[in-house]
């Protein structure tokens, strides 16, 4: 019975330590609120407006490899056909398609095979202008990979079928290409000697 009424006790001053604290703890006063941050940001972005990214201009990074052999291969297909079926001013532009290519690549033989084709197949359908253009786009071509002479002639080629056509204006433009390759000429002689004397004293 001792017993019975000691735990009863102890139960109650458990229970009443208990509310004590907890009524303590609901009677301590709370901390301030945090104030909230004072931001300038909207008042920053109106008196400084965001100005527009100057965009750089493109840079052209050439044609990749794939996309001239993808070309290449496309205009192949087309010339086979023209020339299957005789198709020769076709056959003629697509040729001419080729030698930018070959030359944009520097693959200046094929162009020239090419160019030689234009102008053989310009004989085959008679076409004088097919054939004084082939003449002037070797000539040239020659004298830009260091060939003169061989260009100063198909130049003159070109000149006399001109004359022989009374196409008196794309003569007058062929003296003008003639002059260029002379003028290419000399100064590739002189480049020669200067590079020769520079070697000559730096062997003395």
């Amino acid at each position: 019975m001792g017993k019975t009424f000691l735990l009863i006790l102890l139960s109650v001053f458990t229970a009443s330590a208990a509310s004590a604290q907890f009524w303590k703890r609901t009677q301590q006063t709370r901390l301030p609120l945090i104030a909230p941050a004072n931001t300038h940001t909207f008042n920053y972005l109106k008196s400084n407006p965001l100005k527009a990214v100057a965009v750089l201009p493109k840079v052209n990074f050439g044609r990749s490899r794939y996309s001239y052999d993808l070309e290449e291969a496309a205009i192949m297909k087309e010339l086979y056909h023209t020339l299957r079926f005789r198709m020769y001013a076709e056959a003629i532009g697509s040729m001419n398609r080729l030698v930018v290519i070959y030359i944009d690549e520097s693959r200046y033989s094929e162009a020239k095979w090419y160019l030689l084709q234009c102008n053989y197949f310009g004989h085959k359908c008679n076409n004088t202008h097919v054939i004084i253009s082939s003449l002037m786009s070797l000539g040239m071509l020659k004298a830009d990979i260091g060939e003169y002479e061989q260009a100063k002639q198909d130049l003159l080629d070109a000149k006399n079928i001109c004359f022989e056509q009374g196409l008196k204006t794309i003569a007058a433009d062929i003296d003008g290409k003639l002059k260029l390759v002379e003028a290419k000429r000399i100064t590739n002689v002189k480049n020669d000697v200067q590079y020769a004397e520079v070697f000559e004293n730096k062997k003395g």
